[in-house]
């Protein structure tokens, strides 16, 4: 009877005949070279060659005699070295891989435009989440305050809000800190938002002078342009702070 082979022995490295060989002794458990060479259907030009190749590699052990006998070393034990073998291999493989890669300079658009009312939304609902420290608001709409004037007195209980407007009486019911925006911050009010497009502004937001988040509209089209040029914006969040505080 010949004993077959299990195929996942090939995943341990094994070629067709030493995986016949060792299939063969774990059933046995122990035999001669002539035992194996019955069962396996190896040739018996190659079953001496297999056994100490086996053994050398850690699959088997050889109790010597006349003939020799050949056993199974544990199969667990086996397995498990094999595992960390295949495991060291990898990591090595990966730290060698690693060692080559090259970092390239990521470049990004200083602007990106949200079109979607549910993308647009969730930006500015984060907004009021990541502020830390102060928050700069232009706008033009009464009407857009008017409606998110519960979140802005919210978020001042932690933070400094400002909020600047062409037209101070036209927001005199609101009660936030409000600023008339005068000379260059005024030309600001009448220039279309910074981005790729054509898009009149309604509201506008610097994020702790890091980031900034204008909502506007290109014709019917309601859109959303994020800023991602930290110098830049910067500089304008700063600049707007001095002009509404001199």
């Amino acid at each position: 009877m010949t004993i077959a082979p299990i195929p996942q022995l090939r995943t341990l490295g094994l070629n067709e005949y030493e995986a016949k060989v060792y299939s063969t002794l774990v059933g046995l458990r122990k035999g001669t070279a002539r035992d194996i060479n019955r069962l396996s259907g190896v040739p018996r030009g190659r079953i001496y060659e297999i056994l100490h190749d086996l053994a050398r590699r850690g699959f088997i052990g050889i109790e010597e005699g006349s003939p020799n006998s050949y056993y199974v070393l544990d199969t667990d034990e086996v397995i498990d070295r094999l595992k960390e073998d295949a495991i060291r291999s990898l990591e090595e493989a990966r730290t060698a891989l690693k060692s080559l890669e090259v970092e390239l300079p990521v470049t990004r658009a200083p602007w990106f435009v949200l079109r979607s009312d549910w993308a647009i939304e969730n930006h500015f609902q984060s907004v009021f989440r990541k502020v830390q420290e102060e928050l700069i608001v232009l706008c033009r709409d009464l009407r857009f305050l008017q409606e998110h004037e519960r979140l802005f007195k919210q978020l001042r209980r932690r933070i400094q809000v400002s909020v600047v407007v062409s037209d101070k009486e036209l927001f005199s019911g609101v009660n936030l800190p409000i600023y008339e925006a005068t000379g260059l911050l005024r030309d600001f009010f009448e220039s279309d938002l910074p981005g790729p497009e054509h898009v009149e502004m309604t509201a506008a937001f610097f994020i702790d002078a890091k980031e900034s988040f204008f909502i506007g509209r290109s014709g019917a089209e309601r859109l959303a342009v994020i800023g991602t040029e930290r110098a830049l914006i910067r500089y304008l969040a700063k600049s707007i702070a001095e002009r509404i505080r001199e």
